[in-house]
């Protein structure tokens, strides 16, 4: 998912919350291809840092709101967290890149805040830093060519794998 979201959707002041959103965004000059689900091998991209950063807010997105200061990330990301995190919200972040050969969580504990994937936490926490909300999926997801899916096979595979009781992750949890 996360190449999608790099690659192909637009930056928009307001931000992502579901597959439609990135569907949305794609502008059919660029290409045809359009995100049908999310497959479920999700880890996510989490947000994480010093509880002192934030005066010890819990670290969602809603904490980030008027947050002018470092994040760090990987320089591939950062197109994508402005994506889902919308351009609003980000306008005060000074985005910082992982700058050492140490865990990159390391390289946020510097920091302060960052985005890193996640799946349990665990080295997070043992850098000090607070686990925050999860801002979105790194998955496999399925996609569709629109223009070039209208045949029996391409629909049997999306009726196979779209209508499975996959929950994919991409949604603003409140």
């Amino acid at each position: 998912m996360d190449l999608v979201l790099e690659e192909v959707v637009s930056l928009r002041p307001e931000p992502i919350s579901a597959i439609d959103d990135i569907n949305d965004r794609i502008d059919p000059r660029d290409t045809d291809v359009r995100v049908v689900t999310g497959l479920g091998d999700t880890v996510y991209h989490t947000l994480l840092g010093r509880r002192a950063i934030l005066e010890g807010e819990t670290l969602t997105r809603e904490s980030l709101s008027g947050y002018n200061g470092p994040l760090c990330i990987s320089p591939r990301y950062e197109r994508l967290v402005r994506a889902v995190l919308g351009t609003e919200l980000t306008d005060g972040i000074d985005f910082r890149y992982p700058f050492s050969d140490r865990e990159e969580e390391a390289d946020i504990a510097d920091v302060g805040l960052g985005v890193y994937l996640t799946a349990t936490g665990n080295t997070a926490r043992d850098h000090g830093l607070q686990v925050g909300e999860r801002l979105f999926p790194n998955e496999t997801v399925l996609m569709e060519n629109i223009p070039e899916a209208d045949h029996d096979a391409a629909h049997d595979a999306k009726a196979l794998l779209a209508e499975s009781d996959i929950q994919t992750a991409l949604s603003l949890q409140k």
